[in-house]
Protein backbone atom coordinates (compact mmCIF):
# COMPACT_ATOMS: atom_id res chain seq x y z
CA UNK A 1 0.00 0.00 0.00
CA UNK A 2 1.38 3.37 -1.19
CA UNK A 3 1.60 5.90 1.56
CA UNK A 4 -0.03 9.25 0.38
CA UNK A 5 2.05 12.56 0.21
CA UNK A 6 0.24 14.73 2.62
CA UNK A 7 0.89 11.29 5.29
CA UNK A 8 4.53 11.44 4.32
CA UNK A 9 4.40 15.13 5.10
CA UNK A 10 2.87 14.50 8.14
CA UNK A 11 5.52 11.68 9.28
CA UNK A 12 8.18 14.03 8.43
CA UNK A 13 6.95 16.94 10.62
CA UNK A 14 6.12 14.25 13.21
CA UNK A 15 9.89 13.80 13.86
CA UNK A 16 10.33 17.59 14.64
CA UNK A 17 7.05 19.01 16.66
CA UNK A 18 6.64 18.59 20.18
CA UNK A 19 4.88 20.21 23.50
CA UNK A 20 5.53 24.16 23.24
CA UNK A 21 6.81 24.16 19.52
CA UNK A 22 5.72 27.13 16.78
CA UNK A 23 4.37 25.77 13.84
CA UNK A 24 2.76 27.65 10.45
CA UNK A 25 0.45 26.75 8.33
CA UNK A 26 1.35 28.94 5.36
CA UNK A 27 -2.26 27.50 3.50
CA UNK A 28 -5.09 26.67 5.66
CA UNK A 29 -7.10 25.83 2.96
CA UNK A 30 -9.81 23.18 4.74
CA UNK A 31 -7.65 23.29 8.05
CA UNK A 32 -6.95 19.26 7.79
CA UNK A 33 -2.83 20.61 8.24
CA UNK A 34 -3.93 23.31 10.89
CA UNK A 35 -5.72 20.50 12.98
CA UNK A 36 -2.56 17.93 12.58
CA UNK A 37 0.07 20.74 13.78
CA UNK A 38 -2.27 22.04 16.42
CA UNK A 39 -2.31 18.70 18.03
CA UNK A 40 1.14 18.22 17.70
CA UNK A 41 2.56 21.18 19.65
CA UNK A 42 0.95 20.86 22.44
CA UNK A 43 -1.08 23.32 25.06
CA UNK A 44 1.34 25.16 25.09
CA UNK A 45 2.50 25.84 21.72
CA UNK A 46 1.16 27.88 18.60
CA UNK A 47 0.20 27.81 15.17
CA UNK A 48 0.13 30.74 12.89
CA UNK A 49 -2.25 29.81 9.77
CA UNK A 50 -3.01 31.77 6.82
CA UNK A 51 -5.16 32.04 4.30
CA UNK A 52 -7.07 34.53 1.99
CA UNK A 53 -10.41 33.10 1.84
CA UNK A 54 -13.03 33.23 5.05
CA UNK A 55 -14.28 30.04 4.10
CA UNK A 56 -11.08 28.59 4.91
CA UNK A 57 -10.98 29.95 7.90
CA UNK A 58 -14.62 29.34 9.01
CA UNK A 59 -13.84 25.68 8.02
CA UNK A 60 -11.10 25.21 9.95
CA UNK A 61 -12.56 27.49 12.95
CA UNK A 62 -15.03 24.35 12.76
CA UNK A 63 -12.45 21.67 12.28
CA UNK A 64 -10.78 22.91 15.77
CA UNK A 65 -13.22 23.89 17.96
CA UNK A 66 -14.67 20.13 17.28
CA UNK A 67 -11.43 18.89 18.76
CA UNK A 68 -11.31 21.51 21.53
CA UNK A 69 -7.56 22.84 19.88
CA UNK A 70 -9.06 26.50 18.49
CA UNK A 71 -7.19 27.90 21.54
CA UNK A 72 -3.54 26.60 19.97
CA UNK A 73 -4.08 28.42 16.85
CA UNK A 74 -4.38 31.92 15.08
CA UNK A 75 -5.96 32.24 12.34
CA UNK A 76 -5.30 35.23 9.82
CA UNK A 77 -7.00 35.83 6.47
CA UNK A 78 -4.03 37.35 4.48
CA UNK A 79 -1.93 36.41 2.23
CA UNK A 80 0.75 34.18 2.86
CA UNK A 81 3.36 36.15 1.95
CA UNK A 82 2.48 38.84 4.40
CA UNK A 83 3.31 36.00 7.28
CA UNK A 84 6.68 38.14 8.11
CA UNK A 85 4.47 40.91 9.54
CA UNK A 86 2.41 38.62 11.65
CA UNK A 87 4.89 36.87 13.43
CA UNK A 88 7.19 39.80 14.24
CA UNK A 89 4.08 41.54 15.35
CA UNK A 90 3.51 38.56 18.06
CA UNK A 91 7.71 38.77 18.95
CA UNK A 92 7.98 35.28 17.05
CA UNK A 93 11.55 34.97 16.34
CA UNK A 94 11.89 31.12 15.59
CA UNK A 95 9.71 27.90 14.92
CA UNK A 96 10.28 24.36 14.39
CA UNK A 97 8.05 23.77 10.88
CA UNK A 98 6.37 25.48 8.31
CA UNK A 99 4.03 23.52 5.73
CA UNK A 100 2.45 24.90 2.51
CA UNK A 101 -0.08 22.84 0.53
CA UNK A 102 0.04 24.80 -2.62
CA UNK A 103 -2.86 25.49 -5.63
CA UNK A 104 -6.62 26.17 -4.72
CA UNK A 105 -8.88 25.55 -2.01
CA UNK A 106 -10.67 22.55 -2.97
CA UNK A 107 -14.33 23.09 -3.63
CA UNK A 108 -13.40 27.03 -4.29
CA UNK A 109 -13.11 29.59 -6.88
CA UNK A 110 -9.93 27.81 -8.62
CA UNK A 111 -8.41 31.87 -10.04
CA UNK A 112 -7.80 32.49 -5.89
CA UNK A 113 -4.77 30.56 -5.84
CA UNK A 114 -1.04 30.78 -4.60
CA UNK A 115 1.96 31.29 -6.90
CA UNK A 116 5.27 31.79 -7.65
CA UNK A 117 5.92 35.45 -6.27
CA UNK A 118 3.91 35.16 -3.22
CA UNK A 119 4.93 31.70 -2.17
CA UNK A 120 8.83 32.53 -2.79
CA UNK A 121 8.44 35.31 -0.20
CA UNK A 122 6.60 33.17 2.04
CA UNK A 123 9.26 30.64 2.37
CA UNK A 124 12.08 33.51 2.59
CA UNK A 125 10.40 34.88 5.79
CA UNK A 126 9.77 31.01 6.83
CA UNK A 127 13.86 29.70 6.35
CA UNK A 128 14.98 32.99 8.26
CA UNK A 129 13.22 32.03 11.57
CA UNK A 130 13.56 28.32 11.17
CA UNK A 131 14.91 26.72 13.82
CA UNK A 132 17.48 23.70 14.18
CA UNK A 133 16.15 21.30 13.90
CA UNK A 134 13.60 22.54 11.61
CA UNK A 135 11.11 21.60 8.66
CA UNK A 136 9.47 23.17 5.57
CA UNK A 137 7.07 21.21 3.85
CA UNK A 138 5.86 22.13 0.47
CA UNK A 139 3.12 20.01 -1.06
CA UNK A 140 3.04 21.33 -4.54
CA UNK A 141 0.76 20.08 -7.45
CA UNK A 142 1.82 20.51 -11.23
CA UNK A 143 -1.67 19.83 -12.72
CA UNK A 144 -3.32 23.12 -12.79
CA UNK A 145 -2.67 26.40 -14.72
CA UNK A 146 0.29 28.21 -13.45
CA UNK A 147 0.93 25.07 -10.66
CA UNK A 148 3.78 23.73 -12.69
CA UNK A 149 5.62 26.90 -13.02
CA UNK A 150 5.27 27.54 -9.27
CA UNK A 151 6.78 23.98 -8.75
CA UNK A 152 9.73 24.42 -10.60
CA UNK A 153 10.01 28.17 -9.27
CA UNK A 154 10.08 26.85 -5.41
CA UNK A 155 12.90 23.88 -6.71
CA UNK A 156 14.95 26.59 -8.18
CA UNK A 157 14.68 28.37 -4.77
CA UNK A 158 15.38 25.10 -2.57
CA UNK A 159 18.59 24.72 -4.49
CA UNK A 160 20.04 27.97 -3.81
CA UNK A 161 20.01 27.02 0.03
CA UNK A 162 23.04 26.40 1.60
CA UNK A 163 24.05 22.50 1.24
CA UNK A 164 25.63 22.35 4.46
CA UNK A 165 22.89 24.33 6.53
CA UNK A 166 19.74 22.41 4.25
CA UNK A 167 18.90 19.21 3.61
CA UNK A 168 16.27 19.49 0.28
CA UNK A 169 14.25 16.32 -0.54
CA UNK A 170 11.97 16.10 -3.51
CA UNK A 171 9.64 13.06 -3.95
CA UNK A 172 7.18 12.51 -6.37
CA UNK A 173 4.86 9.64 -6.31
CA UNK A 174 5.80 7.17 -9.22
CA UNK A 175 2.35 5.69 -10.21
CA UNK A 176 0.11 8.45 -11.14
CA UNK A 177 -1.06 10.36 -13.89
CA UNK A 178 0.76 13.28 -16.06
CA UNK A 179 1.41 15.69 -13.56
CA UNK A 180 1.96 14.36 -10.21
CA UNK A 181 1.88 16.01 -7.27
CA UNK A 182 5.57 16.88 -5.98
CA UNK A 183 6.57 17.00 -1.51
CA UNK A 184 9.63 19.21 -0.91
CA UNK A 185 11.11 18.71 2.33
CA UNK A 186 13.48 21.21 3.89
CA UNK A 187 15.12 20.41 6.69
CA UNK A 188 17.63 22.29 8.64
CA UNK A 189 21.31 20.23 9.33
CA UNK A 190 22.42 20.45 12.64
CA UNK A 191 26.35 21.43 12.18
CA UNK A 192 28.38 19.51 14.67
CA UNK A 193 30.61 21.24 17.01
CA UNK A 194 34.19 20.77 17.30
CA UNK A 195 35.69 18.45 19.33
Amino acid sequence: MTISLVDQAHNNITNYLSEGNIAVDATMGNGFDTLFLAKQIGEFGKVYSFDLQASALQTTEQRLNKEQLVQRVCLIQDDHSQLSDYLTKDGVHSIRCAMFNLGYLPGSDKSIQTGALSTIKALNSVITVLETPGIISILAYTGHDGGREETEAIKAWAHTLSKTDYRVSIQVPKLTKNSPPELILIETIEQELPA
